[in-house]
């Protein structure tokens, strides 16, 4: 990881929509080749777009690209990005628009070094509003502040975003490491724990699971930083 990259500020205010792009890279080897064409793609700078960030999967196969902007009539509004130069490298590229809905965060933010996204299938929006808030209400593994009890050590803030289409929410979550989000894997994320019970038992929802992201370079109006 290049420590200077700036990971994007998921809450702030003048973000309206976040756009979640995910490439699945036919071969590991163009990973970065496929990111610095992600990158580069934000040319001309869209009035707008406030962010774009782009990250490698730790399997060496995904590439993950978190833009924000105004709304989406700022993004209709954008020079097309041409998705050519990157399918023709990719087995499977999605887009999917997403508002910010719900934030967990410590009251000490430790410095995260790993983006881990959790992926769910939804029915509609609604099934993603009920099940962030019953994480986030009553589940300390998720939102310890509630509960009286401390967040785990190296988890950051956890960013529950729900697609506008209603078909899917996604917890944009921080950590210092794989290590302390493999800890929270093993430790509070069990079948027989809380949350996965309830993750279960919830109609309409379906886990994907979740990918690890370290971040490779961040686009800005003036250049790039990697």
């Amino acid at each position: 990881m290049t420590s200077n990259i700036t990971l994007p500020d998921v809450r702030r205010v003048d973000a309206g929509l976040a756009v979640v792009d995910t490439v699945v890279v036919r071969e590991p080897a163009r990973q970065r080749e496929v990111a610095e064409t992600l990158l580069t793609a934000d040319r001309p700078w869209n009035d707008g777009l406030l962010s774009d960030t782009v990250f490698l999967g730790t399997d060496g196969h995904t590439v993950l690209r978190y833009s924000q902007w105004t709304g989406e009539e700022a993004l209709d509004g954008a020079a097309v990005r041409d998705p050519e130069p990157v399918e023709r490298t990719v087995g499977v590229v999605s887009s999917v628009r997403h508002r910010l809905y719900r934030s967990a965060v410590p009251k000490e933010v430790p410095t995260p070094g790993i983006i881990v996204v959790v992926t769910f299938d939804t029915a509609d929006a609604e099934t993603g509003r009920r099940v962030v808030d019953a994480l986030l209400d009553r589940h300390p593994a998720t939102h310890p502040a509630t509960m009286g009890t401390e967040f785990p050590e190296g988890m950051g803030g956890n960013h529950f975003h729900i697609a506008l289409d209603g078909t899917q929410m996604v917890n944009w979550a921080e950590f210092t490491d794989e290590l302390s989000h493999q800890r929270v894997v093993e430790n509070q994320l069990r079948a027989d724990d809380d949350v996965p019970r309830l993750i279960a038992d919830t109609p309409g929802l379906t886990g994907r699971g979740f990918r690890r992201y370290l971040p490779h370079g961040t686009a800005t109006p003036d250049g790039w930083v990697r």
